[in-house]
């Protein structure tokens, strides 16, 4: 009897266990991924995917795809990463998985896969989840589910999901738990931690051991998500000045999710006004029908070191509907009529989506104050995965700083409304001795930026390395603007405005001293005429300055173009240096510092090039008198300048009475307008003018001061460059601040702002400065400062350009330190010569490459708007040959803005791409994309040119993806 006792008691104790252990075994038995199709042969982790039911009822079940760490890196001891991605209604395994911390990429073909080198799973366990039902596999056989999915039910059923997964999967009982996601999975990720939280509460040692979470690009609070995505918009060029307030004043008190009439027109005006760009990666190709289809598509912009494929998605769409992949994982299983989607427009309806709070501001309270200790898995400088100890406690946020969809601003005024202490103020790490981002430590929370990254981010170590203080002053300010850029609107000026040369036969001789035999190290097929040499400004104080002419090929009939005249600012940097020598001249200097390369983009193919040293003291231009060097301002430049071109054009009499433009950039916001005062002046009531001065253009300018320290302040903090409580510093002490000469208090501000800017280079917040291991890349090269230096120190060199006749002690240098240190006069405001200067008629165009942070185009938005000129055509994008957004652009009575994307201070640092050779008719050129194109204004642009027959562009010109096809048609307004 005891015997028969004994052994029922055992049959029952084996009973128990096997439905303790062996069942769970069995269930991950069945749900385990023997082979993907088209997966690479090294894969040394296990895979399970299948469904868990939250509902028996409704029959809802969520489809999820568990990836283990490799089985060398001892996955039982890793945590377990739960990814959510938002939408609402877009697949974790689409997204998550299958574009960015999944194990594996999708090849264009949607067939095979290849190995992610930045797998999370490297040090983690990922289990990606499809939620809620009716998203990717996840299902329920309640059809009415679909259309009443909601944030609350999204949550519980993730949390139900949780509970079940864990007894399928009860080795991962216990162990530590984090929840990691985007987007929309802003709303997601908070509300699930809420209930697990509260679920856990009291027990000592939860199933559900959870330690923290992460979202990136997050939605979060939608009044201050409104309000700083709609400043993103105005602050990178995105929309126009009426736009921004209309949303203002329609969006911000409205849901996100369900927006009002109103809000929703704003909305889609917007987005007319943005054209086809890629808002969750502004600087990155969109994919569309004549993008490439290629592994590591990187778009048109290469220096973006985080770019991204913008066709992932498609490939996912084949991929995951083939019948072979569903099978083998476990997905589909009640046999969907319809395709597999990365995104459920059913789900994700605005029309259907139950419940979405306002703000995710109290549950972040309410976890911040349960004083949850956070450790976060982030990639690590796209190489490697780790495991980092953020904070002892708090949450992180993470925002790539090129998305516009949830962009950084957004989080920045969330985060903001918490009102949190700080812990570590605003600071700048480091990915491979270049900043990858900035960060802010506050009490309960952790912020940080990814520098380049856009809506779906890479997560790069933080390091607390203490960056030098770069030199920002304006002494270094220069702008390399693309030599492309106006290549059209030039070659249109001559061909329209072109008269008779006028040729004095008495000056061919001084022209004759001071015409280039050849310069040392050029190359063999030069073919078109160069002049250098002094022209006398002041003779008593012996003041000269140095110029040097580039002509048109004598192919091209240089009789027939144009003269533009080129200045450089600083004040104190040499137009030798950085405009001839880096932006629109012919040549470019090598490394080597000896040999010159020829310039496929050269401004001479259409027009005659001036560059001139000015004032006195800039680069091979010299004073006999010591004193000018000290006295010198703005005034005495646009006199010098004045009676240079005057003198000039004695020498050079062929040029009397051509077709003259003005351009620039920088400082040369000054100096150009000044001297385009005293020209027009001077040319008033003469019917036909020495000086044929038509118009000017500026690049990335110095306007006005009180609105450029504004909008240069305002948009370092919407690009995420400096701190909160800086801004509020910069804001306090330095509008009415000479931008020049700022006071001590406002320095002051300036300086703790730079320390935060970090290593970076603020001509081009993306691109990499100069150091020692920068390498020639051709047209992407922020090293050839430093080449050109070289170059013009040579005694050949400068004997060949007749320069340095004086014999000066010192290297010759690209900027005058002293020069710039004893500015003596700098008006406040150019806005008054430009009203002047509109209404007599001279045409006025003003461009900005949208990634500088020194002059960046948010300052020239404000000094424009201060114009308070009247609209002809409003903001609209402008496209260049490959389809892509080039910028966008306004059309004023009196002044044309351009703004180029993905440009800095110096517009041309991008790598070229695609070339192409072109003998077309303009108008064949300007893409009408659609009709809303054409309402925007491409299609009125076309009208300025009809009049005109002879306007046709009779040259070849290799044109990169950025040319500026449009200002040719803007050019006539």
């Amino acid at each position: 009897m005891g015997h028969s006792l004994l052994s029922m008691l055992c049959l029952l104790v084996s009973l128990f266990l096997y439905s303790c252990l062996c069942a769970p075994l069995e269930d991950q038995g069945t749900d385990k991924i023997t082979y993907l199709p088209g997966q690479p042969g090294n894969v040394e982790f296990n895979q399970y995917s299948g469904y868990v039911t939250v509902n028996q009822q409704a029959g809802r079940a969520l489809f999820y795809w568990l990836v283990e760490a490799p089985t060398s890196r001892r996955p039982e001891s890793r945590p377990l990463v739960l990814w959510l991605n938002g939408g609402p209604g877009c697949s974790s395994v689409a997204y998550g998985a299958a574009e960015e911390i999944g194990p594996f990429r999708i090849r264009p073909d949607g067939k095979t896969l290849y190995t992610n080198p930045d797998a999370w799973n490297k040090l983690a366990n990922l289990l990606f989840l499809e939620s809620p039902a009716g998203v990717g596999f996840s299902y329920s056989n309640t059809s009415s589910d679909l259309y009443t999915a909601g944030d609350q039910r999204t949550a519980e059923d993730a949390y139900t999901f949780l509970v079940n997964w864990f007894e399928r999967f009860p080795q991962y009982k216990f162990r530590d738990f984090y929840i990691a996601g985007e987007s929309y999975a802003g709303h997601y990720v908070p509300q699930l931690s809420q209930i697990v939280y509260q679920k856990n509460k009291g027990i000592k040692n939860p199933v559900i051991n959870f330690k923290g979470f992460l979202v990136g690009n997050a939605v979060t609070d939608d009044y201050h998500d409104y309000v700083g995505t709609f400043e993103y918009w105005w602050t990178h060029g995105l929309i126009s000045d009426s736009t921004y307030q209309t949303l203002r004043l329609t969006c911000d008190f409205v849901s996100s999710t369900h927006p009002s009439v109103e809000c929703q027109k704003a909305l889609k005006l917007a987005e007319l006004e943005q054209g086809n760009i890629d808002p969750y990666s502004i600087f990155t190709q969109p994919c569309n029908n004549t993008a490439a289809l290629r592994h590591n598509l990187r778009g048109h912009y290469p220096w973006m070191s985080r770019a991204y494929d913008p066709c992932t998605e498609r490939y996912s769409k084949v991929y995951f509907n083939r019948p072979e992949v569903q099978k083998a994982l476990h997905a589909n299983v009640t046999g969907i009529p319809y395709p597999w989607e990365t995104c459920s427009n059913t789900v994700g309806d605005d029309s259907y989506w139950a419940d979405s709070p306002l703000s995710m501001l109290p549950i972040y309270k309410e976890l911040i104050a349960a004083g949850l200790r956070i450790w976060v898995y982030r990639e690590a400088c796209l190489q490697q995965v780790v495991l980092i100890k953020i904070d002892d406690f708090g949450f992180i946020y993470s925002s790539g700083d090129t998305d516009s969809v949830v962009p950084v601003t957004a989080t920045r005024y969330s985060i903001d409304a918490l009102k949190l202490p700080t812990i570590i103020n605003w600071y700048p790490w480091y990915d491979n001795g270049k900043v990858g981002g900035w960060s802010q430590v506050y009490r309960g929370l952790t912020f940080v930026t990814v520098t380049g990254a856009g809506h779906e981010t890479p997560k790069p170590e933080i390091q607390n390395s203490r960056p030098a203080k770069p030199d920002f002053s304006l002494a270094t300010m220069h702008v390399k603007t693309s030599p492309r850029s106006l290549l059209h609107l030039l070659n249109f000026a001559a061909l329209l405005l072109s008269t008779a040369a006028a040729t004095n036969h008495g000056h061919l001789e001084e022209q004759r001293r001071d015409k280039i035999i050849k310069l040392h190290g050029q190359p063999p097929n030069v073919s078109f005429s160069q002049f250098s040499g002094y022209i006398t400004v002041d003779p008593l104080a012996g003041r000269a300055l140095f110029y040097w002419l580039i002509e048109a090929p004598k192919t091209s009939k240089p009789k027939s173009k144009p003269l533009v005249l080129w200045l450089n600012g600083g004040p104190g940097c040499s137009s030798v240096a950085y405009g001839a020598s880096e932006e629109v001249g012919p040549f470019r200097v090598r490394p080597d510092g000896k040999t010159l390369y020829l310039n496929p983009y050269a401004w001479n193919k259409v027009a005659n090039l001036l560059f001139l040293d000015s004032p006195a003291g800039v680069g091979f231009s010299y004073s006999n008198t010591s004193s000018d060097t000290y006295t010198v301002g703005d005034k005495r430049t646009a006199k010098d300048a004045y009676t240079f071109l005057v003198n000039w054009f004695e020498r050079f009499p062929q040029y009397k009475h051509r077709p003259f433009y003005i351009a620039g950039e920088s400082y040369a916001g000054h100096y150009i307008p000044e001297l385009s005062r005293v020209i027009a002046r001077r040319n008033k009531g003469v019917k036909n003018p020495v000086i044929n001065f038509t118009g000017f253009l500026l690049g990335n300018p110095l306007i006005d001061d009180y609105h450029d320290n504004v909008g240069t302040h305002e948009y370092w903090w919407n690009h995420g460059l400096i701190s909160d409580s800086t801004y509020e510093d910069l804001k306090k002490f330095c509008p009415n601040n000479t931008f020049l000469f700022p006071r001590s208090e406002c320095n002051s501000a300036l300086e703790t702002a730079y320390s935060e800017f970090g290593d970076i280079n603020p001509y081009n917040i993306y691109s990499s400065p100069c150091n020692e291991i920068s390498t020639l890349r051709q047209g992407n090269d922020e090293c050839v400062v430093l080449y050109t230096r070289r170059y013009m120190n040579r005694p050949e060199v400068q004997k060949a350009l007749h320069a340095n006749i004086t014999g000066i002690s010192h290297p010759w240098v690209t900027c005058s330190s002293v020069i710039r240190r004893n500015w003596s006069d700098s008006p406040k405001s150019m806005l008054p010569i430009f009203k002047e200067l509109i209404k007599a008629g001279i045409r006025i165009w003003v461009f900005s490459g949208d990634t500088d942070a020194i002059l960046p185009l948010t300052a020239t938005r404000y000094s424009i708007n201060a114009l308070k000129l009247q609209t002809n055509i409003s903001w609209y994008a402008w496209y260049d040959d490959h389809h892509q957004v080039g910028g966008w652009s306004q059309v004023y009575k009196g002044l044309t803005y351009v703004t180029v994307r993905g440009a800095g201070h110096e517009v041309e640092m991008t790598k070229l791409v695609n070339l192409y050779s072109l003998i077309v008719f303009p108008t064949a050129r300007l893409r009408i994309k659609n009709e809303h194109q054409k309402s925007s204004g491409l299609f009125n642009q076309l009208a300025f040119l009809a009049y005109d027959a002879t306007i046709s562009l009779l040259f070849s010109l290799i044109i990169e993806h950025r040319a500026w096809n449009l200002l040719v048609g803007i050019l006539f307004h």
